[in-house]
């Protein structure tokens, strides 16, 4: 279970409540990674994440980086800011402090997700690390990680197309168990009888269900038309305007009388889409509204 402690009202005593119930029950809390900071643990420096687990704030939530589940302490910096899952381990009311591990709180999620899971089903990812050449998502407490040739899109740089945040539908080819590939009547059977398969034991083999967006070129989207768009990237002569996530428009630099300025990534504007090149995928377009 994953429960969510801010969306929870009431006063401090039943904050400290949720978090005894959550510790008792086993069960898992989204928390917010706010800071990073060095704590001795068994006489050892380590570095931690430190977590806002309420919405005042006055409860601090300690990750040890043997409890994030991520390789190297260089990638702890990639979490800031982002919202994750942990299970309480330990809690000091006097200190008004939490002890987490995220790697537990996956294990739970990937545990009850296997439960129902079966080939064919299609769960919605969630893009949590982009790169040049690949991308990494996440779901149901499982991560994935997909190269521009499993996504067949026709750019170069797949931060032109996916940020942080953005979702896509992945759909499960195979349940790989103990090295073999295990149907789910297989892994019912065993449930059935008892048996219980650690999640650990088990590797997913996902494919990205991928829609070719130029098919919107013509119906969703036509030539003259003017869209809302939000800035991907810029560029010396102009930038590039996502449209939706995999179809980008190449836009110079907007009037004066509209924006005095440089734009910066995440703003949003209106685009007129004047060229459509069909052949080599690509749109262009003038920004007519700058909004903000």
């Amino acid at each position: 279970m994953l429960a969510n402690i801010f969306e929870r009202k009431g006063d401090q005593k039943n904050v400290w409540a949720e978090l005894f119930a959550a510790k008792q029950n086993n069960m898992a809390i989204q928390a917010n990674v706010v800071g990073l900071e060095t704590h001795k643990l068994n006489g050892e420096s380590v570095r931690c994440w430190v977590l806002e687990v309420e919405p005042r704030g006055t409860v601090k939530g300690i990750v040890p980086r043997m409890e994030t589940g991520v390789e190297k302490s260089s990638e702890m910096n990639e979490f800031l800011g982002q919202t994750i899952p942990v299970m309480i381990l330990h809690i000091d009311q006097d200190a008004e402090q939490v002890l987490c591990s995220r790697t537990r709180a996956i294990e739970l999620m990937q545990e009850i997700a296997l439960r129902r899971m079966k080939v064919g089903d299609q769960y919605t990812a969630t893009v949590t690390k982009v790169s040049q050449n690949r991308i990494v998502v996440e779901t149901s407490g499982f991560s994935f990680t997909f190269t521009n040739s499993d996504l067949k899109l026709p750019f170069k740089d797949l931060r032109d197309v996916y940020q942080v945040g953005h979702t896509l539908t992945v759909e499960v080819k195979e349940i790989v168990r103990d090295g073999q590939s295990a149907q789910q009547s297989e892994a019912a059977a065993g449930e059935e009888q008892g048996e219980k398969v650690p999640a650990s034991s088990i590797r997913l083999i996902v494919a990205p269900v991928l829609q070719d967006k130029w098919e919107l070129i013509g119906t969703r989207f036509n030539l003259r038309g003017v869209y809302k768009g939000v800035i991907k990237r810029q560029f010396d002569a102009g930038y590039w305007v996502e449209l939706v996530p995999g179809l980008d428009v190449y836009c110079l630099h907007p009037k004066r009388s509209l924006h005095k300025g440089l734009l910066r990534e995440g703003q949003v504007v209106f685009i007129q889409l004047q060229r459509i090149n069909n052949k080599e995928r690509r749109l262009s377009g003038e920004i007519i509204r700058v909004i903000g």
